[in-house]
């Protein structure tokens, strides 16, 4: 595995090298995109064989991580190819080419750590790097969402203090292993999904989610939204898994966290006209779906049952970052309201219309799109664990229909104040996440044999 550890050496040199360019900004953005490839080519690699070990044990990839790891790379590269241009004008713009690779780097550590030391370490600089990102482009929307995120990620943070402390306590080592029949095997689920539950929007902890995904500034909530919320997503999956599987009682309780986020996120989507939120309420709606999931894994581990189960995490995570990612930064670019940025968009920018279209569709799950294929991967398990959750998986996707039907009309109908054309490199990153979410969903179904 020693081609990983260089490519993924590579990432970090040259998010270390950015800030020393600073005024070239040509060469600025070329070290960007060498470390977010070197970065890409790695989690491919771990991908094809299979995933390895690094550092005597202390970090694991099998293919559900590599897979994740390769949808933040690919969230990563359309946000800097969708807002590079445009951000040049911060005041801060190094540092936004700079902290894209390095956060990527931090997500390999974050995604695989079998020791509690290296979730702390990782968990740490991701999250530092978020706060930051958020902050870049420095107006007072950005600032404030920046300060909410970091008092939410301070508390996050306390609750891995505990959990990892809970961890060490059962175990007697700092290496995660199973914790069922401890007798503090509670509390450490219930510090584990606080602290990845605040990271996430996880109901109740998602009271913060809308303030800051849905006022700052689109482009770097686009980073917070995806490439970064993979690498939480998948810390929870694997440490979930390797120390409550075959836990009924921690499936049951994924199972009503999950029923509770996504019939939230759906529900308080249909109360706004404003796409940014929109988007937000939808990505809280999004995270319950993925919990549904882990429930499975967690109820029917070593089975076809969880692989399938984590197959659809997998693929609806990547769906959802594809989606996201260009979703949030056009909003940056061209407008907050439903009816303003998207009101007669078919009209004036055809491929930007059918691209979005797209995306939004594989949100709500139309077939064959990826979205598609990783709500069936979860829902199919589901069915055997639960036909209650699977109802009300079911009913929200329902409901999550008439907010996206919504946007469908949107775009097709006359605007009253048109708007020009999206700039090139938008309209491109969102041309380009349509064509990916399309050509992924026609493999998906052979992808799934990775899993069994």
């Amino acid at each position: 595995m020693a081609i990983v550890e260089v490519l993924v050496g590579i990432t970090l040199v040259t998010s270390l090298l950015v800030p020393l360019f600073f005024q070239n900004r040509q060469f600025v953005n070329l070290l960007s995109w060498m470390g977010m490839l070197a970065f890409a080519a790695a989690s491919a690699y771990l991908l094809l064989t299979g995933g390895g070990t690094f550092f005597d044990g202390l970090l694991r990839h099998d293919v559900f991580t590599s897979l994740l790891l390769l949808g933040s790379s690919a969230s990563a590269a359309l946000l800097l190819f969708a807002a590079g241009q445009s951000a040049a004008s911060w005041k801060t713009y190094p540092a936004f080419h700079s902290l894209l690779p390095l956060s990527l780097f931090g997500l390999f550590f974050l995604a695989g750590a079998e020791s509690v030391l290296v979730i702390v370490a990782s968990w740490l600089l991701v999250s530092v790097i978020s706060y930051v990102i958020i902050s870049l482009p420095g107006d007072r929307e950005s600032r404030l969402a920046a300060v909410r995120y970091i008092y939410v990620g301070i508390v996050a943070t306390l609750f891995v203090a505990l959990w990892i402390t809970s961890i060490a306590y059962a175990t007697g080592s700092d290496v995660l292993a199973p914790l069922n029949g401890s007798s503090i095997s509670v509390m450490a689920l219930s510090f584990a999904i606080a602290a990845v539950g605040f990271k996430l929007g996880l109901f109740p902890l998602h009271w913060w989610l809308p303030s800051v995904y849905g006022k700052a500034d689109g482009r770097v909530v686009a980073f917070v939204a995806s490439a970064a919320k993979l690498g939480f997503i998948a810390l929870l999956v694997r440490t979930i898994a390797s120390t409550f599987g075959g836990s009924g009682e921690a499936a049951l309780f994924l199972a009503i966290i999950a029923a509770l986020t996504m019939s939230y996120g759906n529900l308080a989507a249909l109360t706004t006209g404003d796409l940014q939120r929109l988007l937000a309420y939808s990505s809280i709606a999004q995270v319950g779906y993925i919990l549904a999931g882990l429930a499975v894994v967690v109820a029917f581990p070593d089975s076809q049952l969880e692989k399938l189960a984590l197959a659809g995490i997998a693929l609806q995570s990547i769906a959802y970052a594809l989606s996201k990612t260009p979703l949030f930064a056009m909003i940056a670019e061209g407008g907050r309201e439903l009816e303003g940025e998207l009101k007669g968009l078919l009209s004036r920018d055809r491929v930007s219309a059918i691209s979005s279209a797209t995306l939004l569709a594989s949100l709500l799950g139309i077939p064959p799109l990826l979205g598609f294929w990783g709500k069936l991967y979860i829902f199919f398990p589901l069915a055997s664990y639960s036909l209650p959750l699977l109802a009300i998986a079911l009913l929200n996707s329902g409901i999550s229909s008439a907010f996206y039907i919504r946007a469908f009309r949107d775009m097709t109908s006359a605007s009253p104040n048109p708007r020009g054309p999206l700039s090139e490199s938008y309209r491109l990153a969102l041309l380009v996440a349509a064509a990916l979410t399309v050509l992924l969903g026609i493999v998906a179904p052979v992808a799934i044999g990775l899993f069994l």
